[in-house]
């Protein structure tokens, strides 16, 4: 695996806890742009590592090193996630299938990192997983599936396609917050109201663009991306959470 060093950002901090996690990105702007925004110091952004589509990589900043990726996130009551995790970026627009050979580098490089710091398989995640509310990055067309069978992420297996509403916005009840239970117990940061209010929304987007991108495609980019959107929770998200969390806690 190739690394190029040729650029450091200034954008870090002083790494005090040990890594436990690599968050998965994409940089939603042409790779010059993203390259240049993450080396620079007004913009107070960065990564460790920049993924260009060819499958070159670029290390910017030192892995001992907190790079300022994640911003106000959370994820099993873990709050600032650069603290304690590698950022990825991913050159993407957002709006377009990852190719091969980028993939392929960066399946390699968290093949890497997992052996280096020992890092457990379900805490491969994505931004949106952190930052529900704020962010849709990798996306619904980055392949969680693949990742997952390589030992990068948790995955379902749950084939059958059953999108009968169960809640909807607004909705109350012990059914909506066994719901806010579970996706916290996953890793969603969620306060159990018992109403399917929008923060439930917000993670409810995030679980079906990770778990069931097949859903968000059919409703379309533009829709995903809409911060006003409004989810649904159905049978087959209720069924896919719960084989997650049997698999979180074996």
């Amino acid at each position: 695996m190739f690394i190029n060093f040729n650029f450091t950002s200034p954008n870090f901090s002083e790494r005090i806890l040990p890594i436990e996690y690599v968050v998965l990105h994409y940089t939603e702007m042409n790779f010059d742009d993203a390259l240049a925004k993450l080396l620079c110091a007004e913009a107070e952004v960065s990564a460790h590592y920049l993924i260009k589509k060819n499958g070159e990589i670029f290390q910017l900043v030192g892995e001992d090193k907190i790079a300022w990726h994640a911003g106000k996130s959370c994820w099993h009551n873990l709050e600032k996630l650069n603290q304690n995790s590698i950022g990825i970026e991913l050159d993407n627009l957002g709006n377009e299938a990852f190719p091969n050979s980028q993939i392929d580098s960066c399946l390699k490089l968290c093949a890497y990192l997992k052996a280096k710091y020992k890092i457990p398989t379900p805490n491969f995640i994505g931004h949106s997983d952190i930052a529900p509310s704020r962010k849709i990055d990798p996306g619904i067309f980055f392949d969680w599936q693949l990742f997952a069978k390589h030992g990068f992420g948790i995955w379902h297996n749950y084939k059958t396609e059953d999108l009968k509403e169960l809640y909807s916005l607004n909705e109350k009840g012990s059914h909506v917050e066994l719901l806010q239970q579970k996706l916290q117990l996953l890793g969603y940061e969620i306060k159990i109201t018992g109403i399917f209010d929008f923060q439930t929304n917000f993670v409810v987007r995030a679980f079906q663009a990770k778990f069931l991108p097949h859903i968000l495609h059919k409703k379309g980019l533009d829709y995903y991306r809409n911060l006003s959107s409004i989810y649904t929770w159905c049978s087959s998200c209720d069924a896919c959470l719960n084989k997650l969390i049997t698999y979180s806690l074996n």
